[in-house]
């Protein structure tokens, strides 16, 4: 596992806790629900128990492009995955009860959200996905085998402590009858250090600053005194103000185009008695990846929502997933109706607590039938966010491509380097992109930690900027750029291959960095590390990565003019050192490697790179840490193809804000920008498309 590079609040995600003793439950404040739906009897298959696996979160390719495919590169169907058997874990670490004590005034605010959401109140509340179970059954109304083979569940007036109601109130709903704002969704408790985070439906509030008054209700369940009422046994949470988690490529994109990234958390603040929810309900539910779309059939599995017409929460027990187009999770139980959103999908659910692997969501915000249900798949991107929250950064907002110019510009980006340039990304260690451009202006583009680049300069956010104007000593003799921490100060240097065989390292690279222009500029922080005319002048590739057992990236990988693959450690400004063949001269890679990349692709906890390469008859193979097996283990990522064909630009490294240089940044010959997220070193990642074909 990775804990090595995502630092405290990863660690958190990555390492098994065995749980803490709570402290004991507020006293039960009744509130009330709607009446409980009947139930549906079918056949239950026979639960079995998922044991875990151990490997790091990472993600899974998608089947679709969301790019629009053109005349000359048309998307191939993804194959499906087989069936690994990998479900790797990550689970949150916990934090000492006496350090957290609640404020006066969080108090204060439990208080007004439990004023506020009175019995009356809740009861009267609907559910904010409407559209739940609207169809017969099956898709488009049909039934399948499928739906035939779904589970029964049933109502457990006993509650879940980790399993809620998500109180929603809107500030602009757009319903003439005020007493119809009030809304409901599902939701449960996740493990963490602060003790106070709750993970639901993105579609459940789709943005950051419109709702108010918003709580949760962990435990939700009929009053035992009193049938026709509901209680909150732990007491109301009031979501705090502006801690709501969400990927900008959602907030930007909506649920229909973003369906796999159809998950939110949220931070609670304490109840009225001052405990914070995982020491008033016990450990949360341990948040829990399924990285590949193989990992998406999983047993022992139980379902839990909060239909509208029930008061206390309906569970599917001890029953199976299957994947759905390769990045759903889809399960099939009875009953789950308007109101179910966000409710979790529970690997190895004792009764209090589980595994949760998904929730309530994604594929048409989680089906349009009440007995068939999806979720997101859960994966580097879930990671991402629950850090955000553990670390309280500030949550994304809106992003996407606009700005970033169209096909017709990206034709001439001509060359790209990945690293830390910005200072902004230096502090949040996010990829940015450096461009050269045919006409020899180099373009920094820092990264938005949602697989795209920030364009532009809007306020609050970095601005694109132009560390080299047009002009020809780039344009016509930087035959091949990369980027690493070669001069050892923890910041990212360029690293230029001329055509007459010098290599020159411009240090510390940021958006105060102004490259020379011409051959008589020799700016401070320019070094050169080989002469012209040297034997540089014959490598055609280079991939520079952390091949040397190190945590810095100053290692080469070089592919020359004959074939030959050699390794450098440790290259500095004194130059290139521990010179070792990989390969000898060879008519294949002299023939056939067109283009080679350094990125971290397969979970290896020294971080040792891997080298990526695509092939002049379009297939993609990964070499699995070169520094401990050279070029020995090779994956495919794609066989002889096409599309790939047309890849001009390939440079991989880390855009997705989950610390790995696993997302591939591609210019394609039509002048289309793509990332693919997550990619792992047997499976491309999914595809976001930034700049459309032209």
């Amino acid at each position: 596992m990775r804990t090595a590079a995502l630092g405290v609040a990863a660690t958190a995600v990555l390492l098994s806790s065995p749980g803490v003793a709570s402290a004991a439950p507020a006293d039960p404040a009744p509130v009330e629900s709607a009446p409980a739906a009947p139930e549906s009897p079918s056949v239950t298959p026979e639960p079995t128990r998922t044991p875990e696996a151990t490997g790091a979160p990472k993600a899974t390719k998608s089947p679709e492009s969301t790019g629009t495919p053109d005349a000359v590169r048309s998307k191939e169907d993804e194959a499906e995955e087989e069936d690994t058997g990998k479900t790797p874990g990550p689970a949150a670490a916990k934090s000492p009860d006496d350090d957290l004590k609640a404020t006066a005034e969080e108090i204060a605010e439990a208080r007004a959200a439990e004023a506020y959401w009175t019995p009356e109140r809740i009861a009267k509340a609907v559910p904010a996905n409407p559209d739940k179970g609207v169809d017969g059954a099956g898709p488009g109304g049909t039934v399948t085998p499928g739906d035939m083979l779904r589970s029964p569940s049933h109502v457990d007036d006993k509650g879940v402590a980790t399993a809620g109601v998500f109180l929603i109130n809107q500030d602009d709903d757009p319903q003439s009858d005020p007493g119809r704002r009030d809304q409901f969704c599902s939701a449960s408790s996740v493990a963490s250090p602060n003790k106070s985070l709750v993970i639901t439906a993105a579609h459940c509030l789709n943005d950051n600053d419109r709702f108010r008054n918003l709580a949760f209700a962990p435990g939700w369940k009929a009053d035992p005194k009193n049938k026709g009422r509901g209680i909150a046994p732990y007491g109301i949470f009031p979501i705090k103000k502006g801690k709501i988690w969400i990927d900008g490529r959602y907030l930007s994109q909506g649920p229909s185009k973003a369906d796999d990234l159809d998950f939110a958390f949220l931070r609670t603040g304490p109840n009225s008695k001052g405990q914070f929810l995982e020491n008033a309900t016990g450990m949360g539910n341990e948040l829990t990846t399924l990285p590949a779309s193989g990992n998406l059939k999983q047993k022992n599995v139980t379902l839990i929502g909060f239909p509208g017409s029930s008061k206390s929460p309906r569970v599917c027990p001890s029953t199976s997933t299957k994947a759905y187009a390769g990045r759903f999770l889809e399960i099939a139980c009875d009953g789950f109706a308007p109101g179910v959103s966000g409710g979790p999908f529970l690997r190895n659910f004792d009764g209090k607590r589980g595994d949760v692997i998904g929730v309530i969501g994604g594929y048409k915000t989680g089906g349009k039938l009440d007995n068939v249900s999806y979720s997101s798949q859960f994966d580097a991107d879930v990671v991402r966010l629950y850090n955000q929250a553990v670390n309280d950064y500030e949550p994304d907002k809106p992003s996407g491509s606009e700005g970033m110019g169209d096909a017709g510009l990206w034709r001439h980006a001509t060359a790209a380097a990945t690293g830390q340039f910005h200072t902004s990304s230096q502090r949040t260690k996010d990829g940015d992109l450096i461009v050269k451009w045919s006409d020899g202006e180099m373009t920094l583009y820092p990264g938005d930690q949602s697989q795209g680049f920030y364009s532009g300069c809007q306020k609050g956010q970095p601005c694109e900027t132009r560390l080299a104007k047009p002009n020809k000593m780039w344009a016509d003799y930087a035959e091949v750029v990369t980027a690493g921490d070669y001069t050892g100060s923890n910041a990212y240097d360029l690293m230029v291959k001329w055509v007459d065989g010098e290599v020159t390292i411009y240090k510390d690279i940021d958006e105060n960095t102004r490259l020379p222009t011409s051959t008589s500029e020799h700016p401070a922080n320019e070094i050169k590390i080989a002469e012209a005319g040297s034997t540089w002048k014959y490598a055609k590739g280079i991939a520079t990565g952390k091949y040397g057992g190190n945590q810095w990236a100053d290692d080469l990988v070089v592919r020359w003019v004959d074939g030959e693959v050699t390794k450098y450690t440790n290259v500095d400004g004194g130059g290139f050192h521990a010179e070792k063949q990989l390969l000898a001269p060879n008519a294949l890679w002299k023939q056939h490697a067109d283009v080679i990349a350094g990125g971290d692709f397969d979970g290896s906890v020294n971080s040792d790179f891997d080298l990526f390469v695509r092939w002049s008859d379009g297939e993609l193979t990964i070499y699995e840490d070169v520094g401990a097996k050279g070029l020995g283990k090779e994956n495919q990522l794609k066989g002889p193809n096409g599309t790939w064909k047309h890849a001009r630009v390939i440079a991989p490294g880390e855009f997705g804000g989950n610390l790995w240089e696993d997302d591939v940044f591609v210019r394609w010959s039509d002048g289309e920008v793509s990332v693919y997220g997550n990619t792992q070193a047997d499976a491309l990642g999914r595809e976001y498309q930034l700049v459309p074909p032209g």
